[in-house]
């Protein structure tokens, strides 16, 4: 079974890139909203969450919170993909420990997909 993931976006253009990018390799689900990830995650059951920061309604930060809480934190990997991306951003956003790894935007595809790769690998795979 390929890895899942989760792409959290609320820029339609950018989650219809992401989706087919990742689509190729890997099962993905999207939402546009935080609520969305947070009701989708449990089913889901995603290895990796693409996560965008800035979402409408709850922010990226407290989704990221939430799924670790819910999905136990050692078996999803949260990449931060964001726009917030100030000297001491990317510092602040891995404190906050609901990111285990971070990309400003904006990032090339080939590095995204290599970081999503990276991440899967050294994370353990859910049942």
């Amino acid at each position: 079974m390929s890895a899942r993931i989760l792409i959290v976006e609320d820029n339609a253009d950018l989650l219809a890139i992401l989706r087919e990018l990742l689509s190729q390799s890997y099962e993905v689900a999207t939402a546009r909203r935080g609520e969305d990830a947070i009701t989708i995650a449990p089913t889901f059951r995603p290895n990796l969450i693409l996560l965008d920061l800035n979402l409408p309604g709850i922010d990226g930060i407290e989704t990221g919170i939430w799924i670790k809480r819910d999905l136990a934190p050692e078996r999803v990997a949260i990449l931060a993909l964001t726009a917030v991306a100030g000297p001491d951003d990317e510092a602040a956003i891995l404190a906050c420990g609901c990111c285990d790894a971070y990309m400003a935007k904006p990032a090339s595809l080939a590095d995204i997909r290599a970081k999503v790769q990276e991440l899967l690998e050294s994370a353990p795979r859910a049942a």
